[in-house]
Order: C-alpha cells, then structure tokens, then sequence
C-alpha cells in the first residue's frame, strides 16, 4: 500500500525543500525531552537524525532503509517519530542509487537491487544487491568507527530495504544489535551466507498477513530458512488485514523492540 502525502520537519532546515512517498501511516509527533534533533543531509543525500545538543549519542539504527521507488524522505517522518521516544538513538537513512528496473519496463527507479518479476524473490538472482549491502556495511563501519559498540547497532528497513537489512546484518562479520525488517524478506538466497558471528544477532520481522506486493508465505519462509541456517532469534509478527504498508500498531511494536535492542546507557 502506498500513500502520499507531504513532508515537513520544523526542525530540518537542511531537507526542507525535500518530498516524496510515504509508505506509513504514521505521523511525527512531539519531541521527547528538551530540545530538537539534529537534522542533516549529505552530499550523497544520506539524511542522519541526530540527538539533540546535550543528549548524548549511544546507539544508531541505520534506517529505516526506504523500499523500491520511495526515497528516504519517504520514511523521514516515521523515524522523526521514532527517535521521538528514543532520543539517545542516531538513525542513519540513506537513499537507493537510480537504476533501470526490469519489474518497471527498464525504465530507472530508487532500487537497492533489480526485480524481475512478481514471482517469488527469494529466488531471483537481485541483481545490484551485493553494492548494495557494501553501501549499508560502510554506514555500519562508520558508527563502529566514530566509537559505538557493535551491539549498538540496528539495521532496519521496509519491503527492499527490510531485504537489504536482512541480506547485510546477517552476513556482517559482528553481532549487531539486531536486524529489523518490516515487509520484508530475504533476497538472493543463492548469494547468502550466514556469518557466524551474526547466528547471534537478534531479528524482528513484522509482516502484513495481507500483504500482496511481498506475499505473507515469503515471510514465513525467509524466517524459516533463517533458523535453518542457525538464526538463534527471528521472531516473525504478523498483522491481520495489514497490506504493504506499516500501521500505528507495527511502529509502536517497533519502538517496544528498539528500546529493548538500544536501551538508555
């Protein structure tokens, strides 16, 4: 499900003039604590939220990661909300290359990595996902850089971004903080290999039961081959007559599990 609509951060002189998608149903709402966050955007058009002046940093999401034909403006608002009740939290949102897309006629698009058809993708070969995964690794690389512990860290995204997050998170040579993926499933099955280090690295996937652009049966089966290849946490929710989309109720399980992954040092 897709809905439009505009985008507005007061706060955020720097995006602005920005706009797009949105692919939630949710709204930014009053900053938590005093003083409003740190808005940014790169010259690659990364958009980072940051604690505000005098809350310290001590933990980062990178996400959530925007799906095929949205940008990360598209999600900016969720997680202006988001960091609305976890102020010590830093998230990172960076945007898809534009590429041609064989689903979408050739024609180019934000994508992470190519989709050939409706059919299953577990299965399709994804194309462009491997860049992909080293443009989210360097993200994860930089925090790790700047001083946060591995297991401070959550990769997360929607539909192709929840791909991606999975794809990544699970193959990085560390355990994060966890892997969160809304809508999502795991891409390139072929190409993935379990790290060892990630076995331990918690995932949250929550999941439409009437999703039909990524069907219910791909979740089930991605959360299974993933305990199969020795996943030790995957817990799959999934939401009664939610299509593809995020609902109030799947960010706030959102938010629950978050302060659960990155608590308040």
């Amino acid at each position: 499900m897709l809905l439009r609509r505009p985008f507005a951060i007061a706060t955020a002189a720097a995006v602005a003039a920005a706009g797009g998608s949105v692919r939630t149903r949710v709204s930014a709402t009053g900053m938590a604590g005093a003083g409003a966050p740190r808005v940014s955007r790169d010259a690659s058009q990364t958009v980072t939220i940051a604690p505000a002046e005098g809350t310290p940093h001590t933990a980062t999401v990178i996400g959530p990661i925007h799906g095929l034909g949205d940008t990360n403006m598209g999600w900016a608002d969720a997680a202006m909300h988001i960091h609305s009740q976890l102020p010590h939290v830093k998230f990172v949102l960076p945007n898809a290359p534009v590429v041609p897309v064989t689903l979408n006629g050739g024609m180019a698009m934000p994508s992470w990595y190519d989709i050939t058809s409706l059919d299953d993708r577990t299965v399709q070969p994804c194309a462009g996902i491997e860049e992909s995964r080293a443009t989210v690794t360097a993200l994860i690389e930089a925090e790790v850089a700047a001083g946060l512990a591995h297991d401070r860290i959550v990769v997360g995204g929607f539909s192709q971004g929840g791909a991606v997050s999975l794809f990544t998170g699970l193959q990085y040579p560390h355990a994060l903080g966890g892997v969160l993926c809304m809508s999502g499933y795991l891409a390139a099955q072929e190409k993935f290999e379990l790290s060892p280090a990630a076995a331990a690295t918690p995932v949250a996937h929550f999941h439409g039961s009437d999703d039909p652009t990524v069907r219910i049966e791909w979740a089930r089966r991605s959360a299974e081959h993933l305990r199969a290849a020795g996943v030790k946490e995957y817990a799959l929710k999934e939401y009664e007559s939610l299509g593809h989309s995020a609902s109030m109720e799947e960010i706030a399980d959102v938010v629950a599990w978050l302060q659960t992954r990155l608590p308040p040092p």
